[in-house]
């Protein structure tokens, strides 16, 4: 029996993509709320025996959507489905990955532990915060990588010399990953963080004057990391205008208005979560689809497959 492709309300658009790339047609699911609020949901796809794929983003209100992402895989054990496997774009509380004061919880464990206990068998997940994460999930966690499809966007237009740049040391992993294809030297920018909104940056490794700067991160949220990134290394001598490359793109907060008088070249990031409004900078969104399909492709692949 073919694989099931179901989509939960975060982001119907992105199932649709991820449904044309593996050619299967979107599973039918009517979600719906009741009067007073609660979910309705109505599986109208025959799933008995079948291997089933539920895409959904845990973007705010990331309750709401880790919720409806537990009742849809709760139908689909008991509507007979071979296994449950979320396709999760977007993990909320990702960054929630350790204890910092020591009085706050471990919100990466509690999420990933709620997705079990939502009878899910399987997890794919695009660019976590860090892999770290994984540790928190007790099912099987599979990734996803999107560092491929922005590589490939950005290489036709690179211009030289160029350096790409982490935002704080929590991202050189992923810098240094970004730069190898394109055979570019990495620089760090050293970050203080103040609040959860406010970021200082305290200075730049290595070279980053008279080159063209890309600044990669994981993810944009209210854009105070990009922000102190770019700042400073203009100040160290970097060209203007500088291009930005993130995963995900959630542009929460004062993100906009900060982005806005920056001097960005452009903004690259994936459609992992979906983009709401019109952008007051220039960015450029590339589909996240090709690497999730090819993790679903590979998990369906029969054994003897080449």
């Amino acid at each position: 029996m073919r694989p099931v492709l179901l989509a939960g309300s975060s982001h119907p658009a992105l199932a649709r993509n991820v449904a044309a790339a593996l050619q299967l047609p979107l599973g039918r699911c009517g979600l719906e709320r009741f009067p007073d609020g609660e979910l309705d949901v109505q599986l109208e796809e025959n799933v008995r025996g079948a291997e089933v794929f539920i895409l959904q983003a845990l973007n705010a209100p990331v309750g709401e959507h880790l919720l409806e992402l537990a009742l849809m895989s709760d139908a689909c054990q008991r509507l007979g489905a071979r296994s449950v496997t979320a396709v999760i774009p977007y993990l909320g509380y990702a960054r929630h990955d350790r204890r910092v004061s020591g009085v706050e919880p471990l919100g990466a464990r509690v999420v990933a532990e709620l997705i079990a206990a939502g009878r899910v068998d399987r997890v794919i997940c695009l660019d976590l915060h860090s892999r770290a994460v994984e540790g928190c999930f007790p099912r099987p966690v599979e990734h996803a990588d999107a560092l491929p499809l922005l590589i490939a966007h950005l290489r036709s237009t690179l211009t030289l010399p160029a350096v790409v740049v982490s935002p704080d040391l929590g991202a050189v992993k992923r810098a240094e990953a970004f730069a190898q294809p394109l055979g570019l030297p990495v620089a760090v920018v050293h970050k203080q963080r103040i609040s959860g909104s406010e970021v200082k940056a305290m200075g730049v490794v290595g070279d980053v004057k008279g080159r063209h700067v890309i600044v990669v991160d994981d993810m944009i949220a209210t854009g105070g990391t990009l922000a102190a990134a770019v700042k400073t290394v203009i100040e160290h001598g970097a060209l203007s205008p500088v291009t930005v490359v993130a995963s995900h793109g959630l542009f929460v907060g004062p993100a906009q208005e900060r982005l806005s008088v920056l001097p960005l070249s452009r903004v690259v990031v994936t459609d992992s979560v979906p983009f709401v409004g019109t952008a007051r900078f220039p960015l450029e969104v590339i589909g996240a689809a090709p690497a999730l399909a090819d993790v679903i492709r590979r998990l369906v692949a029969p054994p003897n497959a080449a």
